[in-house]
């Protein structure tokens, strides 16, 4: 029987979903103690949704997860118009969904989050945290993304990148091959004309960067 969740989806994407149906249960676990150590990346993007998202804002997310950053959304800015997230993983949604707490302005949609020409409009705030290290050109996304903001948008990443440390390297450099992950090419994003802001922390090992997208006139 085809299991998947949705036609066309990549092989990529497929991996991905089937890691996720197994880390589910204790994702939210792992996040929270790793948002202890990415804590900088952790207060920018409270920063960011205080600060740029207001009551006509129309936000994306891509890859939501278990709904992290709805909490943080309803947390920093409640007055939100629309939030859309897509993500490829149902186990991941379901969490994702009791946290939205039946909020009617609140869609979570399964499918692939790479593929943003399935997504119509524009949006004035894209957030995806940790999707850019399972991608092979993860470059390509975040390009794809900026091209999807309203004039004055944001997109803010979160990825993996790599640490300045070369045993920390050599260990998650193993790592990466169970879980789907690899290091984000930072110098890939700087030639980016949109970026606006980009910050690693914990010894290189998290980055988070924004685009903004210019306003007409």
């Amino acid at each position: 029987m085809n299991d998947h969740p949705y036609v066309g989806v990549s092989d990529e994407v497929e991996r991905t979903r089937r890691l996720y149906r197994w880390v589910a249960p204790f994702y939210d676990a792992f996040r929270w103690l790793w948002s202890r150590w990415t804590r900088p990346a952790e207060d920018a993007l409270d920063g960011w949704f205080r600060e740029r998202i207001g009551p006509e804002s129309r936000i994306l997310e891509l890859a939501p997860g278990t709904g992290i950053n709805i909490d943080r959304l309803l947390r920093h800015a409640p007055e939100f118009a629309s939030y859309l997230g897509v993500d490829s993983s149902p186990d991941m949604l379901d969490r994702a969904r009791k946290r939205s707490g039946g909020d009617d302005r609140i869609e979570l949609r399964l499918g692939d989050a790479t593929e943003l020409d399935a997504i119509p409009g524009a949006f004035d705030f894209i957030v995806c945290t940790w999707l850019l290290s399972h991608l092979d050109s993860p470059s390509v996304l975040v390009r794809d993304a900026v091209a999807r903001l309203a004039p004055g948008g944001t997109a803010a990443f979160v990825f993996f990148s790599e640490p300045r440390n070369p045993i920390l390297r050599a260990l998650l450099y193993a790592l990466g091959g169970p879980f789907l992950y690899r290091f984000v090419d930072v110098e890939a994003l700087r030639s980016i004309p949109q970026l606006e802001h980009l910050e690693c922390s914990v010894g290189g090992m998290a980055t988070i960067a924004s685009f903004r997208a210019t306003q007409p006139g």
